[in-house]
């Protein structure tokens, strides 16, 4: 075949040909993407329709279980409250605080107490018992005097076992009071 048409009219009629494809290829691409956008709407519609839909129902299954725990937690603080309104009613607490009050007070820094018991004896005496260390004996004398010059106790016993070493001494204090 001839070639009619000269060699710089081959060449913009190719770079014609070349634009037009690209643009073809583009535009192409473009619709494709297009239509994607639009059939994929309806079912991102329908995910955040769904999303909310399972968030109430989720919120809805957290408070229900919240109130029946909550319903649970009430009933047994309002069976204890019970039980320890009937025990405040049988039983009569004697007014412990001035003794105790009493025995820290007249406590001095070499004095350690690691435990302090009340018990009652009967509606009219009870007893304390006092566990501790004494960092010396003339400690230990001391606060037992202090205990005994109050006048609030009828009695303060304090075994001879006790002075059985100079130092760290540890001692059990029996005191009676009268209530």
């Amino acid at each position: 075949m001839f070639n009619l048409l000269p060699n710089n009219l081959k060449e913009k009629v190719r770079s014609e040909y070349y634009l037009h494809l690209i643009i073809f290829i583009l535009l192409s691409i473009l619709v494709v993407q297009v239509s994607f956008l639009i059939f994929l709407f309806p079912s991102w519609l329908i995910s955040l329709d769904k999303e909310k839909e399972i968030t109430l129902q989720a919120e809805k299954s957290n408070i229900s279980s919240l109130d029946s725990e909550i319903d649970v937690i009430n009933s047994t603080i309002k069976s204890i409250n019970t039980k320890l309104n009937t025990i405040n009613s049988t039983l009569e607490y004697p007014k412990v605080t001035p003794f105790v009050d009493s025995i820290l007070s007249n406590k001095i820094k070499d004095i350690y107490i690691n435990e302090l018991v009340y018990t009652s004896l009967s509606k009219t005496t009870a007893s304390i018992t006092l566990d501790g260390v004494s960092a010396t004996r003339e400690s230990l004398v001391s606060f037992v005097k202090k205990l005994e010059e109050t006048k609030l106790f009828k009695k303060v016993d304090l075994p001879i076992s006790n002075f059985t070493k100079n130092a760290n001494i540890n001692f059990s204090i029996n005191t009676t009071i009268a209530l």
